[in-house]
């Protein structure tokens, strides 16, 4: 299962889905509450925790015993909130571009001021300096994601990443293969920030020389082979 980041949606994984499947792994990839087709979440409901929730009973009608979870950004927050409360239903736990920590002071008002910020003028209030951070001066697709991105959504991610706790205890204790990939030009989040995965053989930590937030994307096919070797363990 692959959980996208914010303010994005389960496109940012064609292009790394389709190299996953052929390699003999079925990829699920939702699109969180409130982004693409998903309906919102209230806001006074939002938190990181109700999104795991959310996702924990996407996967249950799959029926499927060996779930391997790896999320982008937001998405990995959601990623281990979901493991510690739903540990029965994630076999492999992935960050990609994304952090264990809990917002400081700085982080959490920065939120707060974007969720003012998008409340009055939309979306567009997340450009161009959004875009730059997520894949670089180019822009590009980032730019359509975030224009066509529902505000309600927008803000209700915000506020659950402001109030999420610090999950490193949860990473570090997770007993599957765990998956970590960063890039060393991502703008969100530094790759001093990325967490550590070398406990085991079966754990995978990929540093990707200039790369920005969006691996999937800049590099996609060392992601996706990345991904695959993670999955490896997982396979009967």
């Amino acid at each position: 299962m692959l959980i996208h980041g914010w303010p994005l949606n389960r496109s940012i994984w064609s292009g790394v889905a389709a190299r996953i499947a052929a390699a003999g792994s079925r990829v699920l990839a939702p699109d969180l509450p409130g982004f693409g087709d998903s309906p919102s979440i209230e806001l006074g409901r939002a938190t990181v925790e109700v999104y795991a929730d959310e996702v924990a009973r996407f996967i249950g009608p799959f029926k499927a015993r060996r779930v391997a979870v790896a999320g982008h950004s937001f998405g990995g927050y959601v990623a281990l909130a979901l493991a510690e409360r739903h540990p029965d239903q994630v076999a492999g736990l992935g960050l990609i571009a994304s952090r264990t920590t809990a917002d400081s002071e700085t982080a959490r008002q920065g939120r707060h001021d974007t969720i003012e910020k998008v409340r009055q003028g939309g979306t567009k209030v997340l450009l161009p300096g959004l875009a730059g951070k997520l894949v670089g001066p180019r822009g590009g697709p980032a730019e359509l994601l975030i224009e066509r991105a529902r505000p309600d959504g927008v803000i209700a991610a915000l506020a659950a990443m402001a109030t999420r706790p610090d999950r490193t205890g949860v990473f570090d204790s997770f007993a599957g293969p765990r998956l970590v990939i960063h890039g060393t030009e991502d703008g969100l989040i530094p790759v001093s920030e990325a967490a550590r995965a070398t406990r085991t053989p079966v754990d995978v930590r990929v540093i990707l020389e200039g790369t920005a937030h969006m691996p999937m994307w800049d590099a996609s096919e060392a992601t996706a082979d990345a991904i695959i070797g993670w999955t490896e363990s997982l396979r009967p």
